[in-house]
C-alpha cells in the first residue's frame, strides 16, 4: 500500500525520501528511521520546558516516550532483517532451492487468506510473519543458509541479545524488568525495576545497530549480487538485458547513513565492476 502524505506538511520531502529507501533499500531505511527516533528523544530537554513545567510530571511523561522510541528501534531493527530477505526472494529465483529447504519459513492457511485485503508478495508473504528475529545466532543461521553470510559479528550477540530483552521488557511489561529478565540479561540489579532509557542510550543503541545494518547491506548485499551476476557470466555482460534486476539488487547492498541523501543512481559503470568481479569469482 502507498504511503499517503498530505501535500502541506513541512517533512513532506522527507517522508517520502524515506519511503524511496523503504521500498528499494532497507538498510538505509533503517537508518532514517532510527536517526529520526534518536533525534525526537534528544528534542524532549529540560531546556525545550518552562521551568514551571520541569517538574515529576513532565519527566515522567518524556520518560514513556523515551521507552516507546527504544521499542520502535528495536522493532525497525526487526523490519530490516525480514524485509531485506523478503525483497530477495522477490527480485530474483537465485535462492529458491535454499528457502524451500528452510524449515523456519511456512505459509498457513491465515496468511494467505490474509492476502484478500492486504495484497502482499511472495517475499512478504514467507517472511513476515515468521518469528526468531530476536535470537541473534538463529538470524546468522538463517542468513548463513540462504546467502552465505552472517550479518552479526560473534562479538556482538551478547549485547544484541541484551538490548532484545531490554526490548521484551518495554513492549511488555511497560519497562519493568522481571526478574527471569534482568538475569537473562546480565544485569541482576535491575529486577523488580523499571528501565530508564535515556537519549544517550537510544543514541548507543543506534549506533551499535547501525553496524549490523551497514553489514546487511554491503557485505551480505554484495554477496546476493555477485552471486546473481554470476548467473549472467556465461551469457555475457550485457547491461540492456539485467539493468532490470541489476539495478534493485544493487540498490538493496547500498546503506546510506543519512536521512537527508537519497538514494545514489546504479550506473552502467557500477555494472561494469561488479560484472568483472563476478566474471573473477
Amino acid at each position: 500500500m502507498a504511503l499517503v502524505i498530505a501535500p502541506w506538511r513541512q517533512d513532506t520531502a522527507d517522508l517520502l525520501r524515506e519511503e524511496k529507501k523503504r521500498e528499494a533499500s532497507p538498510a538505509s531505511f533503517f537508518f532514517s528511521q532510527g536517526q529520526a527516533l534518536v533525534l525526537s528523544a534528544e528534542y524532549f530537554t529540560d531546556a525545550r520546558l518552562t521551568h514551571g513545567a520541569r517538574g515529576g510530571v513532565a519527566k515522567k511523561h518524556r520518560h514513556r516516550i523515551q521507552l516507546a522510541l527504544y521499542g520502535q528501534l528495536l522493532a525497525s531493527l526487526e523490519y530490516l532483517l525480514k524485509d531485506f530477505i523478503a525483497r530477495v526472494i522477490d527480485l530474483v529465483p537465485t535462492f529458491d532451492e535454499r528457502v524451500r529447504t528452510a524449515k523456519w519459513i511456512s505459509l498457513d492457511a491465515d496468511r494467505v487468506l490474509s492476502s484478500r485485503l492486504a495484497p502482499s508478495s511472495a517475499g512478504a508473504m514467507l517472511l513476515h510473519t515468521t518469528l526468531g528475529w530476536h535470537e541473534p545466532e538463529t538470524v546468522n543461521e538463517r542468513y548463513k543458509l540462504l546467502f552465505q553470510k552472517e550479518p552479526i559479528e560473534g562479538s556482538e550477540i551478547a549485547f544484541l541479545k541484551h538490548l532484545w530483552i531490554i526490548r521484551h521488557s518495554v513492549a511488555h511489561n511497560a519497562g519493568f524488568v522481571a526478574q527471569h529478565d534482568a538475569v537473562r540479561s546480565g544485569l541482576p540489579n535491575l529486577s523488580g525495576k523499571v528501565a530508564d532509557l535515556q537519549p544517550e542510550h537510544l543514541k548507543e543503541t543506534f549506533e551499535f545497530l547501525c553496524r549490523i545494518a551497514k553489514r546487511i547491506a554491503e557485505v551480505v548485499g554484495d554477496r546476493i549480487v555477485l552471486d546473481w551476476l554470476k548467473s549472467r557470466v556465461p551469457q555475457g555482460k550485457d547491461y540492456g538485458r539485467d539493468k532490470g534486476i541489476y539495478k534493485p539488487l544493487k540498490l538493496l547492498a547500498t546503506y546510506v547513513a543519512s536521512r537527508a541523501e537519497d538514494l545514489p543512481p546504479i550506473t552502467k559503470g557500477a555494472y561494469s565492476r561488479d560484472f568483472g568481479r563476478a566474471e573473477r569469482a
